[in-house]
């Protein structure tokens, strides 16, 4: 045997006992009489054995791993909600594998099957098939067996039929809080813009924002409600749409900042100020949002609260302990310069 390839299963053929004995010996078990223990003790340090990781994960039952599995790794939203929840995994000793699914469904069941097979300790799903408002049956069904393997915990999603561990952001009272914040700068025609229908994110956004909106009397022109996406270049085209409109709003909330930066380009493009003309407001308060002329107001997702949450909740439940089935997450107001009091 070379030194660098020794593995426990090579202890324990020297040692002429099973590998059970021999993990029985490295976790301090007392259950190995003594000849035998010296016997696997001598060969161990003969090699100058050390279990790696894989091994550990075997005689401890833990990888000290934990995956994410997120539908676009270039969204900043995902980006840097991976960024805080990995970054304090590791201070409390994991490590972690990042799948990037591409927004595809079949890569999200791939990864599923791949994060049990390199026996991951627990899963961070955000995105994806857990955002959708209309459960497939079929993903829930195979959720709920991946589930009976390992710890799941769903961020800013839900499943129905599926008994699952959520933390989420109270996305509602941020879509009210920019509401009231443009009734209270005078403006009565809001619109709202981007996001997909059928995403439950973007459904309920526009719902909140329906209500709130209802409830303070004003109406709202169906004409001012567009989503065609999530990305910058979807925030240019619903903006395109907007300049054709024989009525426009003063004021739009946009479902995320993306969106919101797609809008002012395109509203600027065609001679068109923020705020002066329009008023625009954001979502995420992503790491752009603040340099992006005029500096974008927005709804801050807490990320570090965030991505700490999931990881104690999915923690928690790794170590057999319970944990909240649904814990909220506050959001807050950020304040800049891309929406004024209407005064026209």
């Amino acid at each position: 045997m070379k030194k660098e390839n020794v593995t426990i299963y090579d202890i324990a053929k020297e040692s002429n006992v099973s590998p059970a004995t021999v993990s029985r010996v490295l976790t301090g078990n007392a259950k190995v009489r003594p000849k035998t223990m010296q016997r696997i003790i001598d060969v161990i340090e003969k090699h100058n054995f050390r279990p790696n990781s894989l091994a550990r994960s075997l005689l401890h039952k833990s990888s000290k791993t934990i995956g994410f599995i997120l539908p676009d790794i270039n969204h900043p939203f995902f980006s840097t909600l991976v960024q805080k929840g990995e970054a304090y995994a590791l201070e409390l000793g994991y490590t972690t594998f990042l799948c990037n699914t591409m927004n595809n469904s079949e890569n999200e069941s791939k990864y599923l099957q791949s994060l049990v097979e390199k026996q991951v300790d627990g899963i961070i799903f955000l995105g994806g098939r857990i955002n959708a408002t209309d459960t497939d049956e079929q993903y829930a069904e195979e959720i709920k067996k991946v589930m009976e393997r390992v710890p799941v915990v769903f961020v800013n999603g839900q499943m129905t039929g599926v008994d699952a561990h959520i933390v989420r952001t109270n996305e509602e009272v941020g879509i009210e809080k920019l509401v009231e914040l443009l009734v209270n700068l005078n403006h009565k025609k809001i619109g709202f813009l981007g996001g997909v229908e059928g995403i439950s994110s973007t459904d309920l956004k526009k719902n909140t924002f329906l209500n709130v909106m209802k409830n303070k009397g004003l109406v709202v022109n169906s004409d001012w409600m567009i989503g065609d996406g999530f990305n910058i270049e979807s925030g240019e085209e619903v903006a395109s749409k907007l300049l054709y409109l024989r009525e426009r709003p003063t004021a739009v909330i946009c479902a995320n900042d993306l969106v919101a930066i797609g809008v002012i380009r395109v509203l600027t493009k065609f001679g068109l100020k923020v705020p002066d003309d329009i008023s625009v407001v954001g979502f995420d308060d992503i790491y752009l949002a603040q340099y992006f002329p005029p500096g974008i107001t927005t709804v801050n997702q807490n990320y570090d609260q965030l991505g700490q949450t999931a990881i104690n909740v999915l923690v928690d439940l790794i170590n057999g302990k319970e944990a909240e089935k649904e814990t909220v997450v506050p959001t807050s107001l950020i304040l800049r310069d891309s929406c004024k009091f209407y005064t026209k």
